[in-house]
């Protein structure tokens, strides 16, 4: 699942032209984003939004990879995302 900080008609206007096949949540209020401890009122590139972040969670709830961008334009690169998603599954 993806998790996005942005307002509901934006999201569901990118996804009607570009689908996914995984559920996309929408977090308008930016609370799950606090709960995970990615929200930041203020940076310098960027007002009351959630740092990039990318959390792999097992079975169980435990976050097992955790990686937050320091700016909007660092992410937690694809293969590090399938190799951990992997070794969740041969787990």
């Amino acid at each position: 699942m993806i998790i996005l900080c942005q307002r509901l008609d934006t999201v569901r206007a990118y996804f009607e032209k570009h689908p996914v096949p995984f559920p996309v949540g929408i977090d308008q209020e930016r609370s799950v984003a606090r709960a995970f401890g990615v929200y930041r009122l203020l940076g310098f590139d960027s007002v009351n939004i959630a740092r990039p972040a990318t959390f792999v969670v097992d079975g169980l709830g435990v976050i097992r990879e955790r990686v937050v961008g320091a700016f909007q334009w660092k992410r937690m690169p694809l293969p590090e995302i399938l190799r951990a998603l992997d070794a969740l599954r041969r787990a």
